[in-house]
């Protein structure tokens, strides 16, 4: 492994016991000891102009690091993006709550007379849209384990279909849109690029996704039938049909579920779905 510049991402959202967790020899979460509001003032004498929008972190519990170090792979995502990779993948847990912040060139642990700082907010947001069966706290030895196995995979399939990239930023970034409904909008979105159809969409969308994940039988049925449901759903509340909060909360947490499925789908299978695939498992 080369390791020639490292970066670390302030983040909030998630619990883990321990005090430091290796995900790759290039990629480490660390917990943070409680920040100072005078040593993030000394960035801003530094130059991190943008210093005063990481103060309530000073605050909040769960703040941890991601230590993200350069590797030997000439492709795919590079060091920032890495972290928001695995930013992303802790969503595609049910870790909604994530949350990555600021980024800078030593650790966040160690902010007393800071020299040659470099330093930047992330793709922050000051407010989430928040759904409560989506939002687990603490990570466990399973998520650790499956995004081990699993992170390389996904950077190279984000490096080779664009389909899939989109696929997975909309995991992360549906959580930013300014309501509910742009959120279930955008991810709906991802799942038609996913399936690509274009007329009957209700019927083929349910038949070809049920097909894919459930085999022949009940649960297809099953299947079909709650995706069938969810796409009506999602179009009374794109279209701004006099729908209740609770049906509205619901069409979101199944339609990022659906997604989420379909996403793992194709990682775990370290292949992207096509038009083949669904005929084959519709029809085979």
């Amino acid at each position: 492994m080369t390791i020639k510049e490292t970066w670390f991402i302030l983040a909030n959202g998630i619990y883990f016991k321990e005090n430091e967790i290796e995900i790759l020899p290039y990629l480490t979460i660390r917990k943070i000891s409680k920040l100072s509001v005078f040593e993030l003032a000394g960035l801003g004498a530094k130059g991190f102009k943008e210093w005063s929008l990481v103060e309530p972190f000073c605050y909040l519990q769960n703040t941890f690091e991601i230590v993200s170090s350069e590797n030997e792979s000439t492709f795919g995502y590079d060091i920032l993006n890495r972290a928001w990779l695995l930013n992303t993948l802790f969503v595609l847990r049910n870790k909604t709550g994530i949350n990555s912040v600021a980024l800078l060139n030593r650790s966040w642990n160690n902010l007393k007379d800071p020299k040659d700082i470099q330093a930047g907010l992330c793709d922050y947001h000051v407010s989430m849209i928040q759904a409560k069966n989506l939002q687990e706290t603490e990570i466990h030895n399973v998520d650790i384990d499956w995004i081990r196995k699993h992170f390389e995979i996904c950077n190279v399939l984000a490096f080779k279909y664009e389909k899939f990239r989109y696929a997975i930023e909309v995991i992360n970034s549906w959580r930013y849109c300014v309501d509910i409904k742009s959120a279930i909008a955008i991810i709906w979105a991802a799942i038609e690029s996913i399936v690509d159809v274009s007329t009957e969409i209700t019927y083929r969308l349910s038949l070809s996704i049920s097909s894919l994940l459930c085999e022949r039988g009940e649960k297809r049925v099953i299947k079909f039938k709650e995706i069938k449901s969810l796409y009506g759903l999602r179009s009374k509340v794109v279209h701004g049909s006099n729908i209740k909060e609770s049906e509205i909360e619901k069409a979101l947490i199944g339609s990022f579920s659906l997604l989420a499925e379909l996403v793992v789908s194709m990682i775990e299978n370290n292949k992207v779905i096509n038009e083949e695939d669904f005929e084959t498992a519709i029809f085979k």
